[in-house]
């Protein structure tokens, strides 16, 4: 910039050029919003104060009037910086050859800048110096000519650069998809290999995306910066990425500390997990005894270990990572935590319910219960529903909230002496002697499959109704027998004896007086 101070012949063009900035659009005590002027896509000067009554946005106006209006033989001149004074205002005045353009106040200057008036206007003088060079470039036809030819070449390397990373990203997919075609990975159950096969193309296809616009971007950055009247838009497009990757690579560095930290306490959690959890699975499978666990409470709780050791873990890590004390990310957990504990109090409620069975030892895996109208197998205790197999052949899931709350017997617990004990009903009227009743059941008994000769069946006359007697058949089940089969076939032996000695399996009830006394006969006065 070719820039000098001088007075005397500049003061009277300062004056002129101050009153022909414009008509006044306001009272001279009016609140006025700051204006910058903008030509060509680049900011020349910004405007805070009216100047004799003409506030900042007529200024601009009036300034950018004046620009456009130089004539092109000016286009060499050089801009220069006077001093000029209107009324009680003193400033600078910008000057191309013998013109001024527009001048500056000292109110023009941001308060928060310790910015002189003086480095204002020689800054403002040099941005109109590059407009002007701007502009007889942009005249300049080679000049043009060959940005559009550089352009063009942009154009064409994004285009081979779009379809290359398309084509990178089509055989990645495929020779993923080829590898997990023939594979089998299950969690709980659950085949993951088709979920993986999505995760894995939508992860490709928000890459491959990225890395387009990422190129796209790029490429137009190149393109303003050969034109004078876009390069400023490729500047500034080009000084955020800057910017962008300068912060990013900035905030990594600073956060390797911490990511180191984190990094070390989940190897540290994993480690003493993996190690509680070879302690119980040798528990689990009975190569390691321990006074205070069972067996069968093992598997459970490993899955309690392993989950407590990494909330532990998490929760030691957490203050460690970058973004914790961030307002965004406090807000997501204390909108999640709502949302679990909203959403998770019946599953808790279970899951307790499910750890004071399994610690109580209610029942196992493999044992004979019954839970209020329902009894079966149990088939299955896991976390929240234990799951039994009746004699029907049906499944049944009943929470572990029912199983804690409900009346729970188990038949198998206390039959490791002297079987599983097997009891059955029925009732029989007083015309039928108890002694007949007694034998009958017995001999039933004794010609089941599968009931134990010793301890010997039993029969309890167990009630005395108002119109019959009600008995009780126990029997101890032989080892390795059904519960539900014999059952089944006792019943069935019970029914062909009564039915071939001519005796009755019915609860009679009276509605008078009976012509005689109901009174049964005694088994050896009828011989």
């Amino acid at each position: 910039m070719n820039g000098h101070v001088s007075g005397g012949l500049w003061a009277p063009l300062a004056v002129i050029a101050f009153l022909s900035a414009g008509s006044a659009l306001g009272q001279e005590n009016a609140v006025s919003e700051p204006a910058t002027l903008v030509i060509w896509n680049r900011p020349i000067a910004t405007f805070r104060a009216p100047v004799g009554g003409v506030m900042p946005a007529q200024r601009v106006e009036n300034a950018a009037a004046r620009v456009a209006a130089l004539p092109a033989a000016l286009a060499d001149a050089k801009v220069s910086v006077h001093p000029g004074r209107v009324a009680a205002d003193e400033g600078l005045m910008i000057a191309v050859g013998d013109r001024v353009v527009f001048g500056l106040v000292p109110g023009d200057l941001d308060p928060e800048s310790e910015t002189t008036l003086a480095e204002a206007g020689f800054e403002a003088a040099r941005r109109v110096e590059e407009l002007l060079v701007a502009r007889i470039a942009q005249r300049d036809v080679r000049g043009t000519l060959r940005g559009a030819a550089y352009s063009l070449v942009a154009l064409i390397a994004f285009v081979v650069a779009l379809r290359l990373v398309l084509k990178v990203r089509f055989a990645l997919v495929g020779r993923l998809t080829r590898l997990l075609r023939n594979r089998k990975l299950s969690i709980a159950g659950i085949d993951i290999i088709p979920t993986l096969e999505t995760v894995e193309r939508a992860t490709f296809r928000v890459l491959s995306w990225t890395l387009v616009v990422g190129l796209a971007y790029l490429a137009l950055t190149f393109i303003f910066h050969q034109f004078p009247y876009t390069a400023p838009l490729g500047a500034r497009l080009g000084d955020w990425l800057v910017a962008k990757l300068t912060g990013a690579g900035r905030a990594i560095a600073l956060s390797l500390p911490s990511l180191l930290g984190v990094v070390v306490v989940l190897l540290v959690t994993r480690a003493i997990s993996l190690w509680v959890s070879r302690v119980l699975v040798e528990i689990e499978h009975g190569l390691r005894q321990v006074a205070w666990l069972a067996q069968e409470q093992a598997k459970a709780t490993r899955r309690i270990a392993s989950g407590v050791v990494w909330v532990l873990g998490l929760a030691t890590a957490y203050p460690l990572l970058p973004w914790s004390d961030s307002k965004a990310f406090q807000g997501m957990s204390v909108v999640l935590g709502l949302a679990v504990s909203f959403a998770s109090g019946g599953l808790i409620n279970h899951w307790v319910s499910g750890l004071m069975v399994l610690y109580a030892r209610s029942y196992r895996v493999g044992e004979f219960v019954s839970v209020g109208e329902t009894e079966g197998v149990v088939t299955e205790m896991g976390a929240l529903a234990t799951k039994l197999r009746t004699m029907r052949r049906e499944e049944i899931t009943i929470p572990n909230g029912v199983m804690a709350s409900s009346q729970l017997v188990n038949y198998t617990r206390l039959a490791a002496d002297h079987g599983m004990l097997l009891s059955t009903a029925l009732a029989v009227g007083y015309d039928v002697h108890w002694e007949t009743v007694r034998g009958l059941m017995l001999d039933a008994a004794a010609a089941t499959p599968g009931v134990a000769t010793e301890p010997a069946p039993q029969v309890l006359p167990w009630a005395l109704e108002e119109f019959f007697v009600r008995y009780q058949l126990h029997v101890r089940l032989a080892p390795g027998a059904d519960r539900i089969t014999v059952r089944a076939a006792l019943n069935e032996r019970i029914l062909d004896a009564f039915n071939a000695a001519g005796v009755q399996i019915m609860t009679p009830h009276f509605e008078s007086q009976p012509e005689r006394p109901v009174i049964a006969q005694s088994a050896r006065a009828g011989t």
